[in-house]
């Protein structure tokens, strides 16, 4: 289990880091940087724009704390959250109950997703020994665990929205 979180979280960085870079030729950085008033303020101390973009790709890919494995880090307590809101969407309706989850209910679920996250990756930086192992994952091996990592988290987001149709259809 733990090692199967780990990979999804690994590809959850990855993905975010290849969409920046599908997308950074959209980024306004790169467009203001092209003003020639911009690039001569930055020229006169020393800074080139290769150093700027270079600068932002490291803010972006750095593994211990950047911003890509950030967002992947809160997606992951997001499908934790997920599971455990869909879960008991679910668990009302088959009850038929009129119960409704109180913000204490969600709030608990935010607990547990912290909590879980902690103890799979965060713990002690487990998850950097992981990736540091699937870095030299190749080929084949490497896109199989891709497509499964895009499947769990596609699959638990599907079942979230799928306990909230569950819930409006109970009878």
């Amino acid at each position: 289990m733990i090692k199967f979180w780990n990979i999804v979280y690994y590809f959850a960085y990855r993905g975010d880091h290849k969409l920046r870079l599908l997308f950074d030729k959209y980024v306004p950085l790169k467009h203001i940087l092209r003003i020639p008033l911009v690039r001569n303020f930055y020229a006169k101390r020393g800074v080139t724009v290769n150093h700027i973009y270079d600068a932002v790709d490291k803010a972006f890919k750095r593994p211990d704390f950047g911003l890509s494995i950030t967002f992947a880090g809160g997606l992951m307590c997001i499908l934790i959250f997920a599971i455990c809101f869909g879960l008991a969407l679910v668990y009302e309706g088959i009850l038929r109950d009129s119960h409704r989850l109180s913000i204490y209910h969600e709030g608990g679920f935010v607990l547990v997703s912290l909590i879980v996250n902690y103890l799979l990756l965060f713990r002690r930086d487990k998850y950097l020994k992981y990736f540091k192992e699937l870095e030299e994952m190749k080929g084949a091996e490497r896109r199989k665990w891709a497509w499964i990592s895009f499947a769990v988290i596609f699959g638990i987001l599907l079942f979230a929205i799928g306990s909230f149709v569950f819930m409006a259809y109970r009878t």
